[in-house]
């Protein structure tokens, strides 16, 4: 395989990508690598011809085009019998009533039932989140807001059992939280948002702070906070946020003490005995 047949298949896939989405990407994948790879072994083998170089160029940005408006059409008609499970996102056949993947409950509706506008009636494209005829918000986008709400709600219902000690976030981000060895951790995903994600560090930073979180210990540290109530020491991690992604933060709580001890006060220095002080009586 040349380069240039390579980087055709390459461009071919992303714009695959790009017009139908992660969602039915993996149902797709098959029909679209077929021609993807038809089309760019034929133009491939075309710009091996000095003659037709230059027409090949040309029509390589309406061949990718073309592409992706036979993907889209594809995708739609495959999406006819196809339902997403609004918990887990796995991809199923229509005459399925329970997610084979979580066993959460389908929705009535197919993939392509979402994606019609219930204002005018346009089938759009599958990825569309307004009508694209009208404007109207359709289904799809709806539901998905409807899922995210409900994931957001189900975390912090965790939070509320896990974490009632510690002040919620709310500083935005699709949140998750688990059990991380000794430790809780609560992250929140900012899709590529690698600002936002900061800013919403600080913005809880500040949240601990008015709710009596604060630096303590032998080295004290706005990154580590901590906060003693009867007779326990909770503690949040900010130091470690961005270890992993930039635009998904990580905090970890516990129940821990800071080096020396919450309450440790550094002790004051002694001036040197001056020949005064050795003979005083």
């Amino acid at each position: 395989m040349g380069f240039l047949e390579r980087a055709i298949r390459r461009g071919i896939s992303e714009g695959v990508g790009r017009a139908v989405g992660d969602v039915v990407k993996k149902a797709v994948e098959p029909k679209a690598t077929e021609l993807a790879n038809k089309a760019a072994q034929h133009i491939d083998q075309a710009a091996q011809n000095n003659q037709q170089q230059t027409r090949t160029f040309t029509g390589l940005e309406g061949a990718f085009a073309n592409l992706e408006r036979a993907a889209q059409g594809y995708a739609t008609e495959m999406s006819k019998n196809m339902k997403v499970c609004s918990a887990c996102g796995q991809a199923t056949t229509a005459d399925k009533k329970f997610c084979p993947n979580c066993g959460n409950q389908l929705p009535d509706v197919t993939m392509a039932d979402s994606a019609v506008c219930p204002n005018c009636g346009k089938q759009n494209d599958l990825g569309t989140k307004f009508c694209q005829d009208c404007g109207t918000k359709l289904p799809v986008a709806v539901q998905e807001e409807q899922a995210a709400a409900a994931r957001e709600a189900a975390v912090m219902e965790q939070w509320d059992k896990m974490l009632a000690a510690y002040p919620k976030w709310n500083c935005g981000g699709e949140p998750g939280l688990d059990e991380y060895g000794d430790h809780i951790r609560f992250w929140a995903d900012f899709k590529g948002n690698g600002f936002a994600a900061k800013a919403a560090v600080e913005q809880y930073r500040q949240i601990l702070r008015q709710a009596g979180f604060r630096p303590a210990g032998q080295y004290p540290s706005e990154q580590q906070l901590y906060r003693k109530e009867s007779g326990i020491c909770y503690h949040v991690d900010l130091e470690h946020c961005f270890d992993g992604d930039s635009d998904c933060p990580n905090l970890y709580f516990d129940r821990s003490e800071p080096s020396g001890g919450f309450d440790y006060v550094k002790p004051e220095s002694r001036k040197p005995a001056g020949l005064k002080d050795l003979f005083k009586f």
